[in-house]
């Protein structure tokens, strides 16, 4: 039981190095995962480049009228 205790204890303790890390890169200017995501998702910052669209049109409509 206390194997398992040490293990939670270890995990919490490395996420809180972890976090504290990147929260000293933030602070400091640098590049960090903390505030890298957004309400539009994470790196919105770099949009992919937007695809051609394609449209469907009645042959109906592909003649010429008078």
């Amino acid at each position: 039981m206390w194997i398992q205790t040490v293990l939670v204890i270890a995990i919490i303790a490395a996420s809180a190095v972890y976090l504290l890390g990147q929260l000293g890169r933030a602070l400091a200017g640098r590049r960090s995962k903390i505030g890298s995501c957004c309400a539009k998702g994470c790196d919105a910052a770099s949009p992919s480049p937007s695809t051609p669209r394609t449209a469907f049109i009645p042959s109906e409509l592909l003649i010429r009228r008078k």
